[in-house]
């Protein structure tokens, strides 16, 4: 279950111990921690990280097979988790406390700044190893995020990217041991806790316009 606990402007929302896979449940509950968040005035700063060796596997694929009449609702609400982020009216940071992958790597990805682990944990997007294709709106938001050589190599083989290698890439902004993971991923975001606010969220909305759109217009999950 998702969390939310603060420490003076930083607010820290912790997937939880597990999978943490991006359920309808784990969305609507990050969905929800986030407006919370939104609400308060001031300065102000998001950090989202989880508790054990995964920070997010991604999309509940057996759900998928299992629920085939609502795999375009189900992405559409993984994709509002994400947009959400991406346009976050206040500085966010992911402390990446384990593997990403999947759509737990997209999610990594929509933050302002990220700090992975040196040690343990693989940042990955294996869907050609499934066998699925990236659905448009991630894909264009791999395609802003990451460099080119690195959007080419990371779709097109699905290779598991460790904390060095991520950081060579221009995937994260840092790598630290694991105990220092959450503190510098908060250091990174605090010194821009001023700037949060409407004209942040509407600054990063406007650096990514169609990626937004492509991310809002996929199908309504309260549809």
């Amino acid at each position: 279950m998702a969390t939310l606990r603060s420490e003076d402007d930083t607010y820290i929302i912790d997937f939880g111990e597990g999978e943490n896979r991006m359920t309808h449940e784990f969305c609507a509950q990050v969905l929800e921690l986030l407006a919370e968040v939104e609400q308060i005035e001031g300065p102000k700063v998001l950090v989202t990280t989880a508790t054990g060796k995964i920070y997010s596997n991604g999309l509940d694929v057996e759900y998928m097979a299992a629920n085939p009449e609502d795999v375009a609702r189900y992405l559409g609400h993984t994709m509002l988790v994400c947009e959400r982020i991406l346009t976050f009216p206040a500085p966010t940071a992911a402390a990446i406390n384990g593997h990403a992958f999947g759509l737990g790597a997209f999610l990594q990805l929509a933050h302002d700044h990220r700090v992975m682990r040196s040690d343990r944990g693989f940042i990955c997007w294996p869907e050609v190893v499934l066998g699925m294709t990236f659905p448009h709106p991630l894909q264009e938001l791999n395609r802003v995020r990451l460099p080119a050589m690195t959007l080419h190599e990371a779709q097109v083989t699905g290779r598991r990217y460790g904390g060095s290698d991520a950081l060579a890439a221009g995937i994260v902004h840092a790598t630290v041991p694991e105990t220092e993971v959450l503190s510098s991923a908060c250091e990174l975001a605090a010194p821009h806790a001023a700037t949060a606010g409407d004209v942040l969220g509407a600054v990063k909305a406007q650096l990514y316009p169609d990626v937004v759109a492509l991310l809002r217009d996929h199908p309504n999950p309260h549809s």
